[in-house]
Parts: C-alpha cells; structure tokens; sequence
C-alpha cells in the first residue's frame, strides 16, 4: 500500500527525492512500464474538469508534488508531504541514477533544438551520463504515421528513463497511450523543464523557489501566456484546495473504483479530443 495524501482527489505520494530515486531504481530493475506524474495546482483544476484525466493520475505509479501549494495543503491536514519535487528535479536526479547504475535516458519533446541542448547540459554535468535519444516532433498527438515513427525510434533506442515535455495535460495522455508499446521502464512528463535546463526560460531564485513563488517569477516572464492559467483558473483551485476540509487516511490503489484503461492506439479520453492549439492555450 502506498502511503498518500489526498488532495481534491487526487492521490500524491508522500516521498523526498531520495526515496523516489529509490523507487525509480526499482521500477528500472522491474524492467516493465511505469509512469510517473508531477502534479500541481494545474493538474487538480485538470482533474476537475475531467474525471478520466483525475482517475489517469490516481492510477499512476507514482505522483509527486510539483508545486508548494500542494505541500502547504498537506501541511495544514497535518499530513505532511516531505517536499516538493519538480520535473527538473527529475532530470537532474535521474540522470545522478543514471551514472551510477549505467541507465540510460531520452529527452522527448519540447520545440524544436530544445531537448539536444537540454541533453548537452545533462552531458555536461554528468560526464559519462548514456543519453540514447532526443527527439522534438513537429506535432504530438501528431498524424499516425508520425506518431508511429515516434513510437519506433524510442523502441530502437531501448532508453531505461523516457522524459517527455508536452505539457500537461498531453504529455500524461501520451504516456499512458503509448507506455505498452514503448517498453520504457520509467516514463515521467516534465513540462517545460526541457526549457529551462537549456537556458530557454529562466528558473526563479532559489528563496522564490523556497516561498512558492515561481509561479509569479514565470508570470513575469511569460505574462501573455500564463496569465489566464494562473490568475482566471488555478487561483480558485489554489482558494479550495486551502480550505477543503482535512482528509487523513491512508491510500491504495485498490481504492479506485475507475481505473483508467489501457488506450490502444489512436485512442483518445475526453482530454485529448479538444483541438492542439486550444489545449496549447491551457498548458504549461
């Protein structure tokens, strides 16, 4: 049984990043597909508005806090997230793991010239880091055709780690669509956070960091994009999540009445029919 908090409910793993690192390993080692999710206050105003994308979260293998609001949350139910852990986070983490176990990684995603700069600066940090593959597809979901050569060329590169940065919530419907197919023991969506390890958006202070305010520190730099996500919908869901009323108990997976299906290809959930450039106006 994994040890949760529930927040608006949804289920979030209470693990530093040591113990996710720990997990990680085991999944790797378990040689079969997992996918971790980072959850934030996006992801619960995500969950609201569509129950399939709730029930994909709350079934995955693993769920961290990707936000301060959800860490405060915890802590007001006295039930305590050890603390937030971001896609970044992840990167950097898992390519450590990577080192040290002789893992491999691919960076799926982002625009176009973005993951092979973010892998130059994994490269750089962790000399002798195995990095099987980047790959930035004109489109995903994309035609079938290109969404089969997609599949094929990170089957081909038989990664242990599969990060992929198309915002949520794409990035977690892909995966869940496609992780059977691509054989990827570990499969984690990590936003923008290809951007900003390649220097393409900058990452707050540490102390606005430390506050829970890189969100504003974003806002500054992208304020025609990410001002409606952050102030018209996530704000009301920030207002609830702070004052829903304390739920404390421990949580399996057998507790979901509506486990999400396994999608064959082509599939889509109610999420992922709206037009490409509509959920673009929503996403990280």
């Amino acid at each position: 049984m994994r040890d949760c908090v529930r927040l608006l409910g949804n289920t979030i793993d209470k693990v530093d990043l040591h113990t996710v690192g720990e997990r990680i390993c085991a999944f790797v080692q378990a040689a079969s597909p997992h996918q971790i999710v980072t959850a934030n206050v996006d992801f619960l105003r995500l969950g609201r508005e569509d129950p399939h994308f709730r029930d994909l979260v709350n079934t995955a293998d693993l769920v961290v806090a990707d936000g301060m609001p959800l860490v405060w949350a915890s802590r007001i139910r006295k039930d305590r997230l050890p603390q937030r852990i971001t896609g970044v986070d992840l990167l950097l983490e898992c390519s450590r793991l990577a080192i040290n176990h002789d893992y491999s990684i691919f960076l799926l995603g982002a625009g176009p010239g973005v993951a092979e700069e973010a892998s130059a600066v994994l490269a750089a940090r962790y000399p002798g880091l195995r990095i099987a593959g980047t790959l930035a597809p004109r489109l995903m979901p994309g035609p079938p055709s290109e969404e089969e050569r997609t599949i094929r060329f990170v089957q081909e590169c038989k990664p242990d780690i599969l990060f992929v940065a198309l915002g949520a919530p794409r990035q977690e419907l892909w995966i869940r669509t496609h992780m059977h197919r691509l054989g990827v023991p570990v499969c984690i969506g990590v936003g923008g956070s290809f951007d900003m390890l390649a220097g393409r958006v900058l990452r707050a202070p540490s102390w606005m960091q430390r506050f829970g305010l890189e969100w504003l520190f974003r806002l500054f730099q992208e304020p025609r994009r990410l001002w409606k996500r952050y102030i018209v919908h996530d704000l009301p869901i920030f207002a609830r999540l702070m004052l829903e009323p304390r739920a404390r108990r421990p949580i399996g997976r057998d507790m979901f009445a509506n486990p999400v299906p396994q999608f064959d290809k082509g599939q889509r959930t109610s999420v992922d029919i709206a037009p490409v450039s509509e959920i673009d106006a929503r996403t990280a």
